[in-house]
């Protein structure tokens, strides 16, 4: 019975492994192209009074969005190499012990 949930928890621990890797990737993809957005916006909408109304009515909810994909940024980028050394630890302790699943 220990077995089966040792094997579970690994296989479990590789599948999250994966997933934050692949959320990683995409976040820092979606981080990097809004950050690029916004700087095209603002060149395109310049000085003028419109974008000063622009950047009143929207600019808090924008600056918003920036501040936490950042946190995401930064949360996922420090936590996915403790989730990767985990997975690779139980994998290594799987190997090298008895209890296969």
């Amino acid at each position: 019975m220990e077995s089966d949930g040792f094997s579970y928890s690994t296989d479990q621990l590789h599948g999250l492994a994966g997933g934050i890797r692949d959320t990683a990737v995409k976040l820092f993809t979606v981080h990097d192209r809004f950050e690029e957005v916004m700087a095209s916006t603002r060149a395109a909408l310049g000085d003028d009074e419109f974008a000063h109304a622009y950047w009143q009515s929207g600019g808090s909810r924008l600056a918003a969005i920036g501040e936490a994909l950042d946190l995401l940024k930064k949360a996922v980028g420090a936590q996915e190499p403790n989730v990767r050394a985990a997975s690779a630890n139980y994998r290594a302790s799987d190997e090298a012990g008895t209890i296969r699943g």
